[in-house]
């Protein structure tokens, strides 16, 4: 994929998604009588409103002619036309589409690749800046997450909501506790940590089985404990500019704990060549002792199974390390994942513009965890109704599978497949409880919410989410790719880390210099 994309740039597979207990739902029919709350920009025309809507969709397809686009009919006086394609084919989809100058009234965009650049400067976007202030989930929106998509000063998209949460290191606490060990606070401490992990028997079993770092094939997880460390552009070199932090200062410092590890058989042995699931198995199995976590996305049944191998087991954060700058901080994410574009076409049509943008605002709105039950009304109307679209089961909305088409929040003009309101913060979602089951994976992500609220004090926007750049486009991925390569060498003793300098002056070469120019060009120009 080229250009910029709403996945992180960090190069680590994304662990599986664990269905979160409110996002999508359906059932037989879609009930409630709650009314959309009123904004600035809202009419009601007497006319029913056509909408048209294409999205993309990765398990779930609703069915276009359903009783949730009659519900949304019902409340809205609007009717959604939409059509969902699968989303690796989606792109060449809307190229066929974009190319014939029928661009439907609203496109789900995916990716923020050269396309949409070129879409939006060619004016087939409609530009939203007068609308946003008039829609609360709109207007709520940080300027820093606007500005990765403004285009010539100009928003064109409504993103949909992604927390910011990255990944931070995990530990067996338990291990540390049978071994007399403090939990590290730098990358010296962590190393002796892994030493100890690998030849101290920390699991107690009277065997040599366990050692120190998981890590899989492109060097994954990254194990940054903070910002410093990350793969973003933090650091600049010696004449103000910055650069990608996989040539950085502190990338360097984790390859060289990595590669004294390796030495002393606390990583993983073959990591070259393990994918992410094997690397999983080798942390969640009582092998390794280091790895990572977040507060959403994590795979229930890999802990519970660590749980059965091991009932006393015991899975612990670590606090983001504190920087040789100061700080202590994780690097954010970009915040969204997914964008809702409108058709130029639509500037003549404020009516339907309103609509479209009324349905979508009121499918965004947060709903506090504890509230997303059958006694409310708008959560019940967007899900399809209780005993339809969803059960109640320990106090907790369950999505009914095989329901979806009755479910009013799959075309509400937004990405269908996981309901996700805007936040007013990271920590408002609950993850803990939202998206988790067991009361022991419950307690295992509390703690990592916990971290996060003491530890990551300065979160660190990347200000290359700024930037498009054509040789990130065009080389990103080989770029990435050859440094992945010459340090995974670095790590495991086939280059010596005394040519890091030599390593970073042949990136530079293959096309490295200018997309620090572009990039560096691009932030000067948003006035970063």
């Amino acid at each position: 994929m080229k250009g910029k994309s709403f996945i992180s740039l960090l190069a680590i597979p994304v662990l599986a998604v664990s269905a979160v207990a409110c996002s999508d739902s359906g059932g037989d029919e879609a009930k409630g009588t709650t009314q959309p709350a009123e904004t600035g920009g809202t009419s009601t025309p007497a006319k029913t409103q056509d909408i048209s809507f294409l999205n993309f969709a990765y398990t779930i397809f609703p069915d276009p002619n359903s009783k949730g686009v009659e519900a949304i009919k019902q409340k809205f006086n609007a009717n959604i036309k939409p059509q969902f394609v699968l989303q690796s084919d989606f792109n060449e989809k809307l190229n066929v589409i974009m190319a014939s100058g029928d661009m439907p009234d609203v496109v789900a965009i995916k990716d923020l690749d050269a396309n949409y650049y070129k879409w939006a400067k060619q004016g087939a976007f409609l530009p939203l800046d007068e609308y946003i202030d008039k829609y609360p989930t709109l207007k709520a929106v940080p300027t820093t997450i606007y500005d990765q998509f403004r285009i010539n000063g100009k928003i064109y998209s409504v993103p949909m909501y992604s927390p910011t949460y990255t990944f931070s290191g995990t530990i067996r606490q338990d291990w540390l506790d049978n071994l007399g060990l403090k939990m590290p606070t730098s990358y010296k401490e962590l190393l002796e940590v892994a030493a100890a992990f690998t030849t101290g028997d920390p699991d107690k079993n009277g065997k040599n089985d366990t050692y120190g770092f998981a890590l899989g094939q492109d060097i994954s997880p990254t194990h940054a404990q903070g910002a410093y460390w990350n793969t973003g552009w933090y650091h600049k070199d010696k004449d103000g500019n910055y650069i990608p932090g996989m040539i950085g200062p502190g990338r360097k410092e984790v390859i060289e704990t990595l590669a004294a590890a390796y030495k002393q058989g606390a990583v993983t042995k073959d990591f070259a060549v393990l994918n992410w699931a094997q690397t999983n198995k080798e942390f969640y199995s009582g092998k390794a002792g280091i790895f990572i976590g977040t507060p959403t996305g994590m795979v229930e049944d890999y802990y519970l199974g660590l749980l059965q191998v091991n009932p006393t087991a015991k899975v612990a954060p670590i606090p983001f390390f504190i920087a040789p700058d100061g700080s202590q901080g994780n690097l954010k994410g970009r915040g969204f994942f997914g964008l809702t574009t409108l058709s130029a076409k639509l500037k003549d049509d404020p009516d339907k513009v309103n609509k479209i943008l009324e349905i979508l605002d009121y499918g965004r709105q947060f709903i506090p965890v504890n509230e997303r039950t059958d006694k409310n009304e708008q959560f019940d109307w967007i899900m399809g109704g209780k005993g339809v679209g969803y059960d109640m089961a320990d106090g907790k909305a369950v999505p009914k599978a095989g329901q979806e088409s009755s479910t009013p929040i799959q075309y509400m003009l937004q990405r269908h497949e996981f309901w996700k309101p805007w936040a007013p913060s990271d920590e408002a979602n609950q993850y803990s409880i939202a998206s988790y089951n067991s009361k022991e994976m419950q307690a295992f992500i509390a703690t990592i919410e916990e971290m996060e609220k003491q530890y990551n004090k300065t979160p660190y926007d990347d200000p290359s989410y700024l930037v498009y750049s054509e040789t990130q486009a065009s080389k990103g991925t080989e770029l990435n790719k050859y440094l992945l390569g010459e340090q995974t060498k670095m790590i495991s003793g086939h280059r010596p880390i005394a040519e890091w300098d030599k390593m970073v002056q042949e990136w530079k070469d293959r096309g490295g210099q200018q997309l620090i120019k572009e990039i560096n060009d691009g932030i000067k120009a948003a006035g970063k």
